[in-house]
């Protein structure tokens, strides 16, 4: 089963009002720019899930179908390379706090895994919730895809950078030079 679908993490009680998850929506730098209309009609779409520590929130090579908004706890993100687990980035809410948002415009499968480090509390958008809100408001499609493609590019340079800080001495080569 995918473990960002299952349900024994869906939580539609205490928290999870639509105007606690619109004022969260509009404090994220994703929504900034996103009418009050729209931010409500996302967070009644949405869905708050909680995950405790240790539990995988996405698995590599299973099908990415939705954005996940981390509210609380820390989130590590990493890769399977040849066998071998590599740390990507930490996710918390006072920083980089959202994942998965290629997922709102393609169909693909994680190129990464998502595990909680502590419990977390994520609210998530799936690529569903997102087409009924861009279908209703169809205006905000191209600001909103720029959104999350410049987004992502961020988060990217930002893993990027922690890989290069990161990076063994013996690994380093000018550009240009030969292997």
């Amino acid at each position: 089963m995918n473990s960002s679908t299952n349900s024994k993490h869906r939580n539609s009680g205490e928290g999870s009002s639509i105007d606690r998850k619109t004022a969260f929506l509009q404090q994220l730098p994703f929504f900034h720019e996103t009418a009050l209309e729209t931010l409500r009609l996302y967070a009644y779409l949405a869905s708050m899930e909680k995950f405790p520590a240790g539990e995988p929130i996405v698995v590599q090579g299973e099908p990415a179908d939705r954005m996940y908004l981390l509210i609380s706890g820390k989130v590590g993100i990493c890769a399977d390379h040849h066998g071998r687990q590599f740390h990507l980035q930490l996710l918390a809410p006072d920083g980089v706090s959202y994942f998965g948002e290629l997922a709102l415009l393609a169909e693909f499968d994680w190129f990464f895994s998502a595990t909680a480090l502590t419990d977390a509390t994520v609210l998530t958008i799936t690529r569903e919730a997102f087409h009924r809100v861009m279908e209703k408001y169809p205006e905000q499609l191209p600001k909103t895809v720029s959104r999350i493609i410049k987004l992502h590019v961020e988060l990217f340079v930002d893993q990027t950078h922690y890989l290069l800080d990161h990076l063994k001495e013996e690994a380093w080569r000018e550009c240009g030079s030969e292997q």
